[in-house]
């Protein structure tokens, strides 16, 4: 998607998340809370003095308001609202992406609506005069007054200011605005006023310059934030891939994490339950053996994983598999329940895959898999028995076994997974 620089609407959902960090954490490594020239600026957990003058109302931007936005996402969707606010702009928009031409998140001031800003990204974004300026100039980290690259006449004959600004009733005329690269992030921040606004004065310009390495390394920080939470989905879509249910739990139980099937199992609680977060078997026997399994586990030497059979009503118990892992210098424990009664619907077409198969004899090769007896399969597929023989004889050539055991042993090893949900 192409950035649209100096305007953009189109709001998506921020990954970032409120991790109750202090409000000079951040900002303190950079400038231990050093004093800056207190007439213009100061740092750290110090305002940002802006709009300086008796015409102005003195303003304020401060830096823990835009650290904030680092990891809480309200406080992020309100950023360009409050430095618009802070420079007297009428409307402003603040997004980064992984490139120039990429988005990932916007915040905008909220001035035009949702659906105005839509109109920009169908039919107007190849039309801004503004940010093709900052395109051409290729310059980074530092606010320009657009006013100063782009003339008046040029914007007054441009199709965006005459066939989307002027149609809306609106007289949007004056713009300051940058692009921010900062490690492998780049963003771009616009800030505007209309035609009859006064023009943005030199000490706004570099007012709003002294908060722009702040706003940088924000995105940056979102930026990480946004590819962990990343790398955390596609850990959890491979997990739910897995045909079994998966429990991630600590040494005495407590539940850290699960796949979709794990957490179908609990919610159904024919086996395995939940209390004070913690998972413990429905039978008190098998409960002894899980608990027995979980202590052996976490024991300092505990490498070797160990399986119990986890009882529900009348059908087959669950093969519960134990073993634990480390994860720096924590002990956890990884529990993978096997539903004997599962089917994997999948594994005809990998069969087909591997080895060549046709369907037929796919779907023969994992019935025999099930114990199933030729003359059985004779009658379910409503085939001769012939037929049936023919297709096991193809079946061990084309998968280089002799006998029906080598043929179990090898489907049997490949990995059982579940369907993927659209």
């Amino acid at each position: 998607m192409r950035a649209g620089r100096l305007w953009r609407g189109i709001t998506k959902q921020p990954p970032g998340r409120d991790n109750g960090m202090g409000q000079c954490r951040l900002c303190a490594m950079q400038h231990k809370n050093s004093v800056l020239n207190l007439d213009k600026l100061t740092f750290g957990c110090f305002p940002v003095r802006v709009g300086l003058g008796a015409d102005w109302g003195g303003a304020v931007i401060r830096t823990e308001e835009i650290y904030d936005a680092a990891t809480d996402d309200a406080a992020f969707a309100r950023l360009a609202a409050t430095l618009a606010e802070a420079v007297g702009a009428r409307s402003g928009v603040l997004h980064w992406g992984f490139s120039p031409d990429h988005v990932a998140e916007i915040s905008y001031s909220g001035y035009f609506s949702d659906a105005q800003m839509a109109v920009y990204d169908d039919e107007f974004q190849a039309d801004d005069i503004w940010g093709a300026a900052l395109d051409r100039l290729a310059t980074v980290n530092r606010l320009l007054d657009i006013e100063a690259i782009v003339p008046d006449r040029a914007y007054e004959g441009s199709r965006i200011y005459n066939e989307w600004i002027r149609p809306m009733g609106d007289d949007t005329f004056r713009c300051i605005g940058g692009v921010i690269q900062k490690d492998g992030t780049t963003g771009h921040i616009g800030l505007h006023r209309g035609r009859t606004q006064k023009p943005f004065s030199r000490q706004e310009v570099e007012a709003m310059q002294d908060s722009m390495g702040h706003i940088g390394r924000m995105f940056a920080i979102r930026s990480k934030l946004d590819r962990a939470n990343q790398h955390g989905r596609s850990l959890q879509a491979a997990l739910d891939m897995v045909g079994h249910a998966v429990f991630i739990l600590s040494p005495n139980g407590t539940l850290i994490d699960g796949n979709r099937a794990a957490d179908a199992m609990l919610r159904r609680g024919d086996a395995l339950t939940l209390r004070q977060r913690r998972v413990s078997a429905r039978d008190p026997r098998d409960d002894e053996a899980f608990q027995a399994a979980l202590r052996a586990a976490s024991a300092r030497q505990g490498t070797q994983a160990s399986a119990i059979f986890v009882h529900r009503g009348l059908e087959p118990p669950y093969m519960l598999s134990i073993a634990s892992v480390r994860v720096g210098m924590d002990r956890q424990i990884v529990a993978i329940a096997t539903d004997p009664a599962d089917q994997d619907v999948s594994l005809s077409s990998r069969i087909r895959a591997l080895y060549g198969l046709t369907r037929a004899e796919a779907e023969v090769a994992q019935a025999l898999c099930t114990g199933r007896g030729l003359e059985e399969l004779s009658a379910e597929r409503g085939v001769a028995l012939n037929t049936i023989r023919t297709q096991i004889k193809n079946i061990y050539v084309k998968m280089d076994c002799s006998r029906q055991s080598e043929l179990v042993a090898r489907i049997g090893a490949l990995p059982r997974l579940s369907p993927l949900e659209e």
